[in-house]
């Protein structure tokens, strides 16, 4: 039902495109009414996913070409029909503006919002520090996975480059922190094959996210420990003087599940432990906060993807969205704005990243 709601107000915003700018372009009758007719079907990329039984979570089903098409479509529909609207707008308090203007400024912003949600990501290199760091772990670099989403549009080609990309920055350790993919199991098997080429001496972790838990989560699981990474749902592990400590996701879209979870792994570690949490959803930070938790990386809001989106992200993870945050009991909290989209919203005005931090004991956190 909610799917057919956006539907349609995709399609009434095609039709304000159409009816509004288009038809006010001095351009021959039949030429407006093509473009009228091509805004129209834009707004279709639902329908197209029905007619070939696509599911909406990863369209496997959908050929390659027209999934870029319905994606384009989606996004170009929306923000081409909101700059229509702004158009009207100053129409009606008589402000001039020619009416190809929100046309090609709702093309480019989707084109370019789409280009981003969907590309490499940049390498982001950031310093954290924590006056009670472990020695042992000072300098340490850490790779931050978050949200990789590996589909059927980000495949195997595209895991390489990644991985690739990944191994160049020299990480000590990769922390994955959930929603690794989208799809049937047996269609990811061979995209997620490069990830077991991922470089890291001190080892590579692994959490759930809440997109394992739409699918095949234990075969995911499984896969995971075949590619190498150490899978850390309800388990603990020690690298340089950290506590590594990781908690299963769950399906729900904004609620975690893992504070009794938590609260049991906190009661088996020795009292000069350096607790470090890798969690999905960032909203447990509080809690873990009072638990004794001394640092905390975590993925799932994409860092909000765009302004509006961010601030919805921001009110359901309990005000955390991008970055790092420093709790009451001195917690530090990193959210990671992921590497990638989920293709049924593959959308970014705020970038992805592949996240790079590296923790010392003093100083302040800079971006290198």
């Amino acid at each position: 039902m909610t799917l057919r709601i956006i539907w349609g107000l995709f399609c009434v915003l095609s039709l304000i495109t159409a009816f509004g700018p288009v038809r006010c372009l001095k351009l021959s009758r039949w030429m407006r009414f093509g473009l009228g007719v091509f805004a129209f079907a834009c707004a279709q990329g639902y329908v197209l996913q029905k007619l070939f039984d696509a599911s909406v979570m990863c369209p496997d089903k959908l050929p390659f070409l027209l999934l870029v098409l319905a994606k384009w479509g989606d996004i170009v529909t929306l923000m081409t029909g909101l700059c229509a609207l702004l158009w009207i707008g100053g129409c009606l308090l008589r402000i001039k503006c020619p009416p190809w203007v929100p046309l090609l400024a709702g093309m480019l912003i989707g084109t370019v919002m789409l280009w981003m949600g969907v590309r490499q990501p940049p390498v982001r290199n950031y310093v954290l520090e924590h006056k009670d760091l472990p020695c042992a772990a000072e300098g340490l670099k850490i790779a931050i996975v978050a949200d990789l989403h590996i589909d059927c549009w980000r495949g195997e080609a595209w895991c390489r480059r990644f991985v690739e990309r990944l191994n160049a920055v020299q990480p000590d350790l990769v922390l994955f922190t959930g929603d690794q993919v989208d799809g049937a199991f047996g269609r990811r098997v061979k995209d997620l094959a490069p990830l077991a080429e991922v470089c890291a001496p001190l080892g590579k972790y692994v959490i759930s996210g809440n997109h394992e838990f739409m699918y095949e989560v234990e075969e995911y699981l499984r896969c995971y420990q075949q590619l190498g990474m150490t899978v850390m749902d309800g388990k603990t592990a020690t690298v340089r003087g950290l506590t590594l400590m990781g908690l299963a996701d769950g399906r729900s879209l904004t609620e975690s599940a893992g504070f009794t979870q938590l609260e049991t792994l906190m009661a088996h570690l020795p009292e000069d432990a350096f607790p470090v949490l890798m969690v999905h959803k960032p909203g447990i930070a509080r809690f873990a906060d009072r638990q004794g938790v001394k640092l905390q990386f975590s993925g799932h809001t994409h860092g909000g993807q765009f302004p509006g989106l961010a601030y919805l992200m921001k009110r359901f993870n309990d005000g955390f969205v991008r970055g790092r945050y420093d709790l009451p009991g001195g917690m530090r909290l990193w959210v990671a704005p992921g590497s990638a989209s989920w293709i049924g919203f593959p959308y970014r005005l705020y970038s992805s990243e592949l996240t790079v931090i590296t923790l010392t004991r003093g100083g302040e956190e800079s971006l290198k």
